[in-house]
């Protein structure tokens, strides 16, 4: 009994960071007040490895802030050929 226990344990372990990785099925919606919403979906983001957003470590949900939201999605979009990335409806869309 304490064997099989052992077992599922040590399974389990493993299996954990592996189920964890999932990114979520749908979109994240980030709430902004003044600029409007920004609806951030994983799958059009599936090329860019884990770490690239959610630094080293297992990934998992983030604490998103303005500053940090502009740093870590910009820094990679400018690298792109979005040219329309300084304007700010290019993410924050306002409800109409």
């Amino acid at each position: 009994m304490i064997r099989m226990l052992t077992v599922a344990l040590a399974v389990s372990l493993f299996a954990a960071p592996v189920l964890a990785a999932e990114p979520p099925k749908e979109p994240i919606t980030l709430k902004s007040a003044k600029q409007g919403d920004i609806t951030f979906k994983h799958e059009q983001h599936k090329a860019v490895k884990c770490e690239e957003c959610h630094g080293a470590g297992e990934p998992g949900k983030m604490a998103m802030d303005m500053k940090k939201g502009h740093a870590v999605c910009q820094a990679c979009h400018k690298k792109q050929e979005n040219k329309a990335l300084g304007k700010c409806d290019t993410c924050h869309k306002k409800a109409k």
